[in-house]
């Protein structure tokens, strides 16, 4: 898949992932820099390097050299396994739209963004991922970003609660608190709706943009319409964000 200089990218541990960076340059070596482990350097083939077995949750840097000279650097995020696989996305609706037609990069980015739409309306993510909060000092407690935090990497700190870290230590401040977050179960539900969703945003639209109804010989039809009636466009999937996710974290 293609990667762009500056971009993070979300690779699963239990598939196998090649990245090609997109840039003109030519790229002669590359070293992986994961925040758990050490470093190592990863052959090059046409500005494409195929990354190793990383444990998740993690999260790594790139750096893209030529001449010794690292030129461009990207990221990655590690996780355990994506919502769905693209060959489910592939054959999706007996393959009556042809997915198996379009480029695999294409079909990675629809499920890259039906899962960041999901997540970030479910205000929950279902696998494990690394997360941080800057401290500000203000506060003893600190209200963390993300909820269904299991463990604290930052010394320092204690869980108040999912949601929530205790300051036990003197240090200067500002500084990031990063923990390890995810709600550690996938149900087929969200899996689910999240392929659906995928296969809704590579579909060609059937109504003119910003178009919110029609009328017809049976009468007008009102369109189910994203940031009016819900997270998106699907009722379906709007319902098992509404079910499966988080509800949002009141302070007072």
């Amino acid at each position: 898949m293609l990667v762009a200089p500056d971009s993070t990218t979300r690779v699963a541990a239990s598939e196998t992932a090649v990245l090609q960076l997109e840039a003109d340059a030519a790229i002669d070596s590359a070293t992986l820099r994961p925040r758990f482990g050490g470093e190592q350097g990863l052959p090059v083939d046409g500005n494409a390097v195929t990354l190793p077995v990383l444990k998740a949750p993690d999260t790594a840097r790139i750096d893209w050299k030529a001449g010794g000279e690292t030129l461009f650097t990207t990221y990655i995020e590690v996780v355990s396994r994506h919502y769905f696989r693209l060959d489910a996305l592939r054959g999706y609706g007996d393959g009556q739209d042809d997915f198996d037609q379009l480029p695999e990069e294409q079909l990675f980015q629809a499920r890259q963004a039906a899962t960041e739409v999901f997540e970030r309306n479910a205000r929950r993510s279902f696998v494990s991922r690394i997360g941080r909060t800057k401290d500000y000092g203000r506060e003893r407690i600190v209200t963390l970003d993300h909820g269904d935090v299991r463990e604290l990497l930052t010394e320092g700190y204690e869980l108040a609660s999912d949601c929530q870290a205790v300051s036990v230590a003197c240090f200067p401040r500002p500084c990031w608190v990063e923990y390890v977050y995810g709600y550690g179960e996938l149900p087929a539900q969200v899996s689910r709706a999240v392929l659906e969703l995928a296969a809704y945003m590579l579909r060609p639209s059937n109504r003119p943009i910003g178009a919110t109804g029609e009328s017809t010989d049976a009468g007008f039809i009102r369109f189910t319409t994203a940031g009016q009636d819900g997270a998106t466009d699907i009722p379906e999937v709007n319902a098992a964000i509404e079910q499966f996710g988080r509800g949002a974290n009141l302070v007072w």
